[in-house]
């Protein structure tokens, strides 16, 4: 059984309050999803709270690994150890080699 990853990205507390999540589902697929409650939701939407969501096939996250990936990294002259130390922090299986 695959597992689910979850985070969340961002929040916001008080009057306004307004949470961003991350999740890859078990098959795969990505939702990056946020959730607002307040008055503003109440003044646009008409009701407390308000959602919405983008959600991601899991046929496509390898594009979309690539793109966020060049994004982060593009004319970084250290990327390579950048992203290293990306995998090493987050806990991420990774295989570090060289050649002379």
């Amino acid at each position: 059984m695959a597992e689910t990853y979850e985070t969340e990205l961002f929040r916001q507390e008080g009057v306004e309050f307004r949470s961003v999540r991350l999740e890859v589902r078990e098959d795969g697929a990505l939702r990056l999803d946020c959730q607002d409650m307040g008055e503003a939701a109440e003044r646009v939407w008409g009701a407390d709270g308000y959602e919405f969501w983008v959600d991601v096939p899991a046929g496509e996250l390898r594009k979309l690994a690539l793109a966020l990936l060049r994004e982060k990294y593009a004319n970084r002259a250290g990327a390579v150890d950048e992203f290293r130390d990306s995998c090493k922090g987050a806990g991420i299986e990774h295989h570090w080699d060289s050649w002379i």
